[in-house]
C-alpha cells in the first residue's frame, strides 16, 4: 500500500470565488461536495469524478496561485463541445480537433486562467447525435497536469520521495515528454509534462490524503530531498497536515 488514499484534488487559490463558481457549476455542471468558511474566506470543493476534485480557496495567500491545468476525459466529447459552445458560459480556448496521439480534444480556460483539457480517445468517441447532458460530461479519469522545467528531477521526486508508481511515460515529438503517476487504487493521477517552448503554467497546488498522516510525514520528511516547506501541524479545522514542494516549486498539501 502507498502513502495516499481518496484520489487527487487540484487546489485553486483565488481572490474571489464567484466567477469560478459560475464556471464550474453553471458552465460545467460539476457537483458541489462542500462549502465552508474559514478566517481567510470560502472553500468550495467540486467533484469532477469519483477520484478527481477541484477545490477553490478564497484569499489563501500562503499558496501559489497558478494558473494550473487539469486533464479530464469526456464521455461524449462532441456533444459536450456543442453544449458548451451554445451556452457561452465557458471560454473555449482551443477548438476541438483530432490529435496525433489518437484522441480528440479541446481546451477550456476558467476565469482565473486555469486550463482544462478535455480528451476522448478514438476508440471511445461516440457518433454525434445530440448535445451532451450537463453534469454527465466526464468519465472517471482525472489528472492534475504540471508543466515542469525539470522533468527528470520531478520524476525522481514523485517516484522516490512520494513513492507514486509511474504507470505511463511518453516521448512523442520534439518537446513533448511526460510521466503519469498513480495516486492510489482509483483513477486520480498526477502528470508531469515538459514541452518546448515551455507552457507557462506557474506553480500549482495539489491536495493528497494520507492513509496514516504521521507515518507518512515521518517517512517523507526523513528523505534528503523531501523539501518540506510546512512541517506537520494542525490546520484551522484541527486536521493534521504538512506541505512539500517538488523541484519545480509545485506545492503538495498532504492531510490526514
Amino acid at each position: 500500500m502507498g502513502f495516499f488514499k481518496g484520489g487527487v484534488t487540484g487546489v485553486l487559490s483565488v481572490e474571489e470565488t464567484e466567477p469560478l463558481q459560475k464556471f464550474y457549476e453553471e458552465g460545467l455542471g460539476l457537483r458541489k461536495v462542500s462549502e465552508r468558511s474559514t478566517k481567510a474566506g470560502k472553500r468550495i470543493l467540486y467533484s469532477v469524478s469519483d477520484d478527481g476534485f477541484i477545490e477553490i480557496r478564497e484569499k489563501d495567500n500562503c499558496l501559489p496561485c497558478g494558473p494550473t491545468s487539469f486533464w479530464v476525459q469526456a464521455h461524449d466529447i462532441d456533444g459536450m463541445y456543442e453544449t458548451l459552445k451554445k451556452e457561452g458560459l465557458v471560454e473555449l480556448f482551443e477548438p476541438i480537433e483530432d490529435k496525433y496521439f489518437h484522441a480528440r480534444s479541446f481546451q477550456m480556460r476558467d476565469p482565473s486562467g486555469n486550463g482544462i483539457f478535455s480528451v476522448c480517445y478514438e476508440k471511445d468517441i461516440l457518433p454525434y447525435t445530440k448535445d451532451a447532458v450537463k453534469g454527465e460530461f466526464f468519465d472517471p479519469e482525472f489528472r492534475t497536469v504540471l508543466f515542469v522545467r525539470d522533468l527528470d528531477g520531478c520524476y525522481r521526486y514523485y517516484t522516490e520521495i512520494l513513492e507514486l508508481p509511474c504507470i505511463y511515460s511518453w516521448d512523442e515529438c520534439p518537446g513533448d515528454r511526460g510521466f503519469k503517476y498513480k495516486v492510489d487504487d482509483g483513477k486520480g493521477y498526477i502528470e508531469t509534462l515538459h514541452r518546448i517552448p515551455l507552457t507557462d503554467q506557474k506553480n500549482a497546488v495539489i491536495l493528497l490524503y494520507a492513509v496514516d498522516i504521521e507515518d507518512c510525514y515521518q517517512k517523507i520528511s526523513g528523505k534528503a530531498d523531501a523539501n518540506v516547506v510546512v512541517p506537520i501541524s494542525r490546520d484551522a479545522e484541527g486536521i493534521l497536515r504538512f506541505e512539500v514542494e517538488d523541484p519545480d516549486g509545485n506545492r503538495i498539501i498532504i492531510r490526514g
